[in-house]
């Protein structure tokens, strides 16, 4: 009894350090945001950055698309799979006046694998889960993070005779996704790109 007690207390403890600690982290995010916008403004208003000038990065973690949320059988074997995960992005951007950023999936090269059908390799393509042609995000004049969740989804032929046993499943890296980040200036109306990508994973398992 006195044990527990005592796991308790501890990871009451143990809670009330971790709401701190993620507490105090977003006031410094939120310190140091306001810091760059204001070290912005001083710049510009002593000429140093022209007002016209913006500046955009993007950059993405690898996709885990995971195991597949359907299967199509054909005459009693497996011929494809279709898979659904979200990409996760960050997009860093400096704008001097308001104005939208786009992402857009720009090209997917493939990566050999014995799994595939390699008759079919050319209908493999990775699209938005949403039906979306793109995401947009609205953006404010100084400093913005966009943290981004774009929902995929995948089709993959297989070549049925080589597929997992029964009970087993193989990870492995379908391709390298190439995704482009543009931001557009309302008043200027100038834009700027940046391109970035994300290797893509599945899991293949037998159903």
């Amino acid at each position: 009894m006195e044990k527990q007690k005592i796991s308790k207390k501890l990871v009451r403890i143990l809670l009330v350090a971790v709401l701190a600690v993620n507490v105090a982290l977003t006031v410094i995010n939120l310190y140091l945001t306001v810091q760059f916008n204001q070290t912005i403004t001083n710049l510009r208003l002593q000429g140093k950055i022209p007002d016209s000038t913006f500046i955009l990065t993007a950059k993405a973690d690898d996709a885990d698309l995971g195991k597949p949320a359907a299967y199509f059988i054909e005459e009693g074997m497996l011929k494809q799979t279709m898979h659904f995960g979200t990409l996760y992005a960050v997009i860093y951007v400096m704008m001097p006046h308001y104005g939208v950023v786009t992402i857009k999936l720009n090209s997917f090269n493939l990566t050999q694998s014995k799994f595939l059908d390699q008759d079919k390799l050319n209908e493999i393509e990775i699209s938005y889960a949403d039906e979306k042609q793109s995401y947009v995000y609205v953006l404010a004049p100084g400093f913005n993070q966009i943290n981004a969740q774009i929902h995929l989804k995948v089709k993959v032929p297989l070549d049925p005779e080589n597929l997992p046993l029964k009970g087993e499943s193989f990870q492995f890296s379908l391709g390298r996704l190439f995704l482009e980040a543009e931001a557009f200036d309302f008043e200027t109306k100038n834009k700027t790109t940046s391109e970035f990508s994300s290797e893509i994973f599945i899991t293949i398992n037998a159903p």
